[in-house]
């Protein structure tokens, strides 16, 4: 199985199954991370930890992960993960649509309760006891039913389970809730930051296009030295470094995956001449985009991917 995490923001590649009758997104694995990349999704991640250590960060949030650890995404959340030194989290991570847990109709209490969290919930729990041993086994089981054909049965099993999962959740969330635990340092952090969030996620979904300081601050009235220190603050990069990220970033998943020429591949993630592109590839790549292109083919021809086995 490849574990290559196709972000959001690295284009439209889609390695996520659908249902046959519905289309719903669904998809589970067991996975080690060292690092990803501060991203978002169209779609809903619930991780259960199942070793190491290190840190995810949600909406601005940073939590500590260790065995027993679940966090929950709801789509377009902002996120990272960073493992300790020298080691990897290892971790269940279910991908999946959210209104695959609702079926063909609705439940208006239970669709607040689910985007109570990251807000009035925190998007982090660390689970103990029979709550940690039974939040596992839902992730065990699911893995072990995802290799199943897609059946009606198969379709309400993964509904139930995800349901069940969640609900487990948000229950331990709302009993924690009047405990004086870090929970509420986490929601008074996440109300801090929440106003550099849409600017981030607008980055995100427009990095392509020409954008400024200035045309940000005007368009969510905000001042430009606020969003400047916020860049700096919360991705660790200035405003100009983070959106040369981004598009060398989507640049290399169209290097490797696609034989679009690297000249209109510059073009296309949002460079105005091919010089920047190629000085800001080689500074954060170490290699040419040419030599990157090839290094990638080599591996690709020396370790062949079976058709089928992807998430």
């Amino acid at each position: 199985m490849d574990n290559t995490f196709y972000l959001e923001y690295q284009g439209d590649i889609d390695d996520i199954p659908r249902f046959r009758e519905t289309q719903e997104r669904f998809g589970i694995l067991h996975t080690n991370v060292s690092r990803t990349e501060l991203h978002y999704h169209d779609y809903a991640e619930l991780s259960y930890f199942t070793s190491g250590s290190g840190y995810e960060t949600i909406n601005g949030v940073r939590h500590p992960l260790r065995q027993g650890t679940v966090s929950f995404l709801l789509p377009h959340h902002m996120h990272s993960i960073s493992s300790a030194p020298g080691q990897q989290v290892s971790k269940y991570c279910c991908l999946f649509d959210i209104q695959l847990v609702f079926g063909q109709q609705e439940d208006s209490e239970f669709s607040r309760l689910l985007d109570s969290i990251g807000t009035e919930l925190p998007s982090f729990l660390d689970f103990e006891g029979s709550e940690k041993e039974k939040m596992k086994q839902i992730f065990e089981f699911l893995l072990e039913i995802s290799s199943e054909p897609d059946t009606p049965i198969y379709r309400h099993l993964v509904r139930t389970k995800l349901t069940e999962a969640i609900l487990i959740y948000i229950r331990s969330a709302s009993r924690r809730q009047s405990d004086p635990n870090p929970l509420i340092t986490d929601r008074k952090s996440a109300a801090r930051t929440q106003l550099f969030w849409p600017v981030l996620r607008y980055v995100h979904l427009h990095f392509r296009k020409p954008l400024s300081l200035e045309e940000l601050a005007q368009r969510f009235e905000l001042s430009v030295s606020y969003i400047s220190l916020s860049f700096k603050k919360y991705t660790g990069h200035t405003f100009v470094k983070y959106i040369h990220h981004l598009r060398i970033e989507t640049a290399d998943i169209m290097l490797q995956h696609t034989n679009i020429s690297i000249t209109d591949i510059a073009m296309e993630v949002g460079f105005e001449s091919f010089r920047t592109f190629a000085r800001v590839f080689r500074e954060m790549k170490g290699i040419t985009a040419n030599q990157f292109r090839s290094l990638s083919k080599q591996k690709k021809d020396s370790h062949p991917v079976k058709g089928g086995d992807d998430l």
